[in-house]
């Protein structure tokens, strides 16, 4: 098998449908991927619309997006292992276009950002930090502090399966910081972390929902340069 799809869910029933019949719109071949659906410790029905919609269910006890995404990786039986959040919709090429990505000289794992569909300024302000922010600050980063990066977003990525074995699994944090860690120790032990801004999913925005566009952005890029620095990723 080529491609194993996981998919980390807490509580997301509701959700999942729509995710999962996104999924069976995907270019390749059904024979080529399988999706896996790690219920979080859900409260709801989770695991059964999951299985209900043919995808394999699998449960992860410790609450925390790594937790859920690193039993996916232990369950996965592909080659090229592919993360992507419960509320996101990839286009028709998003696994072809990974494995291409993933076959670039020295690139380890391959990321994108989300489609949030903001237009107008915000669409402008989005499509300028995921062009040029995004790809620039690793670059930056090692050229002021010697030390290599990667930007990975958590919901929309991708590495074989022996990038993840080189870094010894996804790393044990629950939220805020899980993706950064993940980008630092690929870039670091592994090879490049590739940001593709066309690699994009279709994602909902509720995660502004709480704190704001401009909170939450600000948020991701201190934990983001907490993790850089800190020795456990080296």
């Amino acid at each position: 098998m080529r491609f194993s799809i996981v998919i980390p869910a807490y509580n997301e029933a509701e959700i999942l449908p729509k995710t999962l019949l996104s999924l069976r719109r995907l270019g390749t071949p059904k024979k080529d991927y399988e999706v896996i659906v790690v219920d979080n410790n859900s409260k709801d029905a989770t695991s059964e619309v999951s299985k209900k919609l043919g995808a394999r269910a699998i449960f992860e006890a410790t609450p925390g997006t790594n937790f859920a995404r690193e039993a996916g990786r232990k369950a996965a039986q592909g080659e090229i292992i592919v993360f992507l959040d419960s509320d996101c919709e990839p286009p028709i090429d998003w696994l072809s276009r990974i494995e291409a990505d993933l076959s670039l000289p020295g690139v380890a794992a391959v990321s994108g950002p989300y489609d949030y569909g903001f237009r107008g300024f915000l669409g402008f302000v989005g499509n300028f930090y995921e062009r040029f922010i995004l790809v620039i600050a690793p670059k930056l980063l090692r050229i002021l502090f010697w030390k290599k990066a990667g930007v990975l977003i958590g919901g929309n990525f991708a590495g074989r399966r022996e990038t993840f074995e080189k870094i010894g699994g996804l790393p044990p944090l629950k939220f805020y910081g899980d993706d950064a860690a993940i980008a630092m120790l690929v870039a670091r032990r592994a090879g490049k972390v590739l940001f593709d801004p066309d690699l994009k999913v279709k994602s909902s925005p509720r995660r502004f929902e709480t704190q704001g566009l401009f909170k939450t952005n600000l948020k991701y890029v201190s934990t983001y340069l907490k993790i850089y620095f800190d020795k456990k990723f080296r």
